[in-house]
C-alpha cells in the first residue's frame, strides 16, 4: 500500500502530522491530520477558521462557545462534570477564538474541510452552525458513529496507526460527498480568489464580479463561509496577519502589507486577540500557541487562490 504524502509539524509538546488528501479529494479536504498531545492537563484557544470532521480516540474536555460549553470526545465525562460528547464531531467555524480544556492524553484524527468540502459533505449551511461543536451523526447519520467507534477502538488497541486512520477517514468521506450547484461552486471559487488576493481585500470587487445581486451575494457567501463578505475579510485578515507575525523573519513586502491592513498597531493587536486568542510575541505577547498556528495555517495555505505573502515566493 502506497504511503500517504505527509509533513511533520511536531514540537516538544505534541506530535502532529499532516497528510495530503488522496487524488480527487483535494477540492474538499485541505489536509488530514493525526495529532497526539500526551500531557494530562491541556488548555488553549482554537480559532476555528475552517470546518473540520475529527475523531477523538483519546482525551475528553470542552470548548467554551459564548455562554455555553460543548463537550469534546466521547470516551468519558469531561472536565468538572461536563457530559461526554461523541467520538466523531464537526464544526463549521467559530466567530472568535474559543478557549478549550482537555484532560489528556489527547489524540485526534481528522480532516480539515474547504468551504466546498463542508457544503458537499455536511450538507448544511455553514452560517447556521457557527459556534457549535456538533456530534457528526447530526449531519452524517448513525453510520458515522459505527465507523468512528470501530476506528477509535482499533487505534486504542494499537492495531491501526495514525496514518492508517487518516487513510480510512479519507476513504469514508469520498463516496459521501454530494454535488454542489455549479454556480454556487463558482461563487466559492471567486470568493476564495477575492479573499486570498490581499490581507485586506475591498468587498466591492467581489460584488461586481459575481452574477448575483448584492443581497444574494451576502446570503450565499454567509451560507458557504459562515460570514458575510465584510466579516469574513475581517476575520481572515487577523488570521493571516497572525501567521505572518509568527514567522522567524518577515520580508519588506509582508511588513508593508501588514502595516497597510490595520489602522495602527493597537488595532492589529485587538483584532488578532479577538480572532486568534493571543498577542504575537513580536508585538509584546507570550510565545504563540504553535499547535493552533500550524494547524490553522497549514490548512489555509492549501487554498489554491491564496497569494503567498512574506515567503519570497
Amino acid at each position: 500500500m502506497t504511503a500517504f504524502s505527509g509533513s511533520d509539524a511536531s514540537t516538544e509538546h505534541f506530535d502532529l502530522t499532516y497528510y495530503d488528501p488522496p487524488a480527487g479529494l483535494e477540492k474538499y479536504v485541505l489536509a488530514l491530520f493525526h495529532f497526539e498531545w500526551d500531557e494530562t492537563e491541556i488548555s488553549d484557544r482554537h480559532p476555528g477558521a475552517l470546518g473540520q470532521l475529527f475523531l477523538t480516540p483519546r482525551g475528553t474536555g470542552f470548548v467554551e462557545l459564548g455562554n455555553r460549553s460543548d463537550p469534546i470526545g466521547g470516551q468519558s465525562d469531561g472536565l468538572d462534570g461536563e457530559q461526554a460528547g461523541a467520538e466523531a464531531q464537526m464544526f463549521s467555524g467559530f466567530e472568535t477564538a474559543s478557549p478549550f480544556k482537555m484532560r489528556g492524553p489527547w489524540h485526534s484524527v481528522g480532516a480539515s474541510l474547504s468551504p466546498l468540502g463542508w457544503a458537499a459533505f455536511a450538507g448544511v449551511p455553514a452560517n447556521t452552525h457557527m459556534d457549535r461543536l456538533v456530534p457528526a451523526r447530526e449531519f452524517l447519520g448513525e453510520e458515522i458513529d459505527e465507523f468512528a467507534g470501530a476506528l477509535c477502538e482499533n487505534y486504542r488497541q494499537g492495531t491501526v496507526s495514525g496514518e492508517a486512520a487518516c487513510r480510512a477517514l479519507a476513504d469514508w468521506i469520498a463516496p459521501r460527498l454530494q454535488p454542489v450547484p455549479p454556480l454556487h461552486e463558482a461563487l466559492i471559487e471567486h470568493t476564495l480568489s477575492w479573499l486570498g488576493s490581499s490581507l485586506n481585500p475591498d468587498v466591492e470587487p467581489l460584488f461586481s464580479k459575481l452574477k448575483y445581486s448584492r443581497r444574494q451575494t451576502e446570503r450565499l457567501v454567509a451560507r458557504y463561509f459562515g460570514f458575510s463578505p465584510a466579516a469574513l475579510a475581517r476575520k481572515m485578515r487577523a488570521v493571516r496577519a497572525a501567521n505572518l507575525l509568527a514567522l522567524p523573519q518577515l520580508n519588506d513586502e509582508a511588513e508593508a502589507e501588514i502595516a497597510a491592513a490595520f489602522y495602527d498597531q493597537p488595532h492589529m493587536i485587538r483584532e488578532i486577540r479577538r480572532y486568534c486568542g493571543y498577542t504575537p510575541a513580536r508585538l509584546g505577547g507570550p510565545d504563540e500557541p504553535l499547535f493552533l498556528t500550524m494547524l490553522r495555517m497549514k490548512n489555509l495555505d492549501r487554498l489554491k487562490h491564496y497569494r503567498q505573502i512574506g515567503t519570497g515566493d
